[in-house]
């Protein structure tokens, strides 16, 4: 083709097609459990994954993968909130299912990708002040050292003084 037939009809760029068509371009929708499937990955992978047939809230039918160990079958007519993004060797599966709301129970015990499994993000242990006193002998040398390791300026002999001299310091609750 000559450069001027390109300036008389321009190449048309393609419209973008979407991975996730059923959404309708909507980040999650909410679907009612129609049947749940077990279903074998492609070649190289062999296992039962928890998949199932999902009747959307805009009234189309998609199947769906549940992520995480521990399901025992969804039943029919419970409700869950989809995303996009199947499971890369699951044909005909291209959405997931979020953990975590309206039905599908989030996973105990994860502690990394939260997320993924619907898991809250655990309450971080808050510190207790604890007499000196109070604490077992055993365990007054494991503070003593933890004293000296929080003290910013150790070469100021007058700080290590009054660290060392406190009744109170900032400790774990868990100290036997």
């Amino acid at each position: 083709m000559s450069v001027r037939h390109w300036a008389k009809v321009p190449r048309l760029r393609l419209p973008h097609k979407s991975r996730s068509p059923a959404l309708a371009h909507c980040p999650h929708k909410r679907a009612v459990v129609i049947k749940s499937l077990d279903t074998t990955p492609r070649k190289p992978n062999s296992a039962k994954r928890k998949t199932a047939k999902v009747r959307l809230s805009n009234r189309v039918y998609i199947k769906v993968y549940f992520e995480g160990i521990g399901l025992n079958r969804l039943q029919p007519h419970s409700v869950v909130l989809v995303r996009g993004r199947g499971p890369r060797d699951l044909p005909g599966v291209r959405y997931h299912a979020i953990r975590g709301q309206f039905d599908l129970p989030a996973l105990m015990n994860y502690r990394r990708a939260r997320s993924k499994y619907g898991v809250k993000k655990p309450d971080r242990q808050k510190l207790v002040r604890i007499p000196f006193t109070e604490i077992a002998p055993s365990a007054r040398r494991l503070v003593a050292y933890q004293r000296r390791r929080f003290l910013v300026y150790k070469h100021l002999p007058a700080l290590k003084y009054q660290a060392g001299r406190r009744q109170y310091w900032l400790i774990k609750a868990r100290l036997p």
